[in-house]
């Protein structure tokens, strides 16, 4: 069974560029990775991701076709990770976690919306303030995600759930992703390639 990381955080903090550049660092030298994206492409994805423009938004609908996703997309997952070494996930159930308690969700609600899910092996987080996650896109906000009063909101979220998930055992490493990319990719590369060499049971689920 491969292991399965997340790279997790807010819109613009470095998730996709980090993704895509472990993702040929491991090719690179012969591991067989795959990609893990959410929300997904299908149906239930695409959806959650037209609803999150339209205002007025209803959270918990949004919430409920996040976890719908998580639990659709599970088949595809598992068999990623039966046949690869690594599955990077560009966003997973941490994302979700956060995004949804700043958006007024109990993370308990969320949480139990999860049960039966895969688990992340290891959460890569990249730690980046709002407002220098905003200097790093020239559009308007595509979505309620990116406003700047919903984004004002998300530190604060994502600091209770990281505390929920380390409090649950997950092991969990907080990135500099005001760093130069470089940097970040070999922190993240450092991090995955010392879990690789552990000796662990893998497949944890919600």
């Amino acid at each position: 069974m491969g292991l399965f990381v997340a790279v997790e955080g807010i819109d613009h903090s470095g998730k996709t560029t980090l993704v895509e550049s472990l993702c040929r660092t491991f090719t690179d030298r012969g591991v067989v990775v795959e990609r893990h994206k959410e929300p997904s492409r299908a149906p239930i994805g695409s959806l959650l991701r037209s609803l999150a423009v339209e205002e007025p938004a209803c959270p918990a609908a949004l919430a409920l076709l996040s976890a719908a996703d998580r639990h659709h997309q599970q088949p595809r997952l598992q068999a990623q990770l039966r046949t690869a070494q690594v599955v990077v996930g560009d966003r997973y159930y941490l994302s979700g976690l956060a995004y949804h308690h700043a958006d007024g969700i109990d993370p308990a609600f969320y949480a139990a919306c999860a049960g039966g899910v895969r688990m992340p092996d290891l959460y890569l987080y990249l730690d980046v303030p709002a407002p220098v996650a905003a200097t790093r896109v020239d559009r308007p906000p595509d979505s309620r995600w990116e406003t700047p009063e919903f984004t004002s909101r998300l530190p604060d979220a994502y600091r209770t759930c990281l505390a929920l998930l380390r409090g649950q055992g997950a092991d969990v490493v907080v990135l500099d992703a005001q760093q130069p990319a470089p940097a970040v990719l070999s922190a993240a590369f450092a991090a995955i390639e010392d879990r690789l060499s552990a000796p662990t049971s893998r497949g944890n689920a919600a």
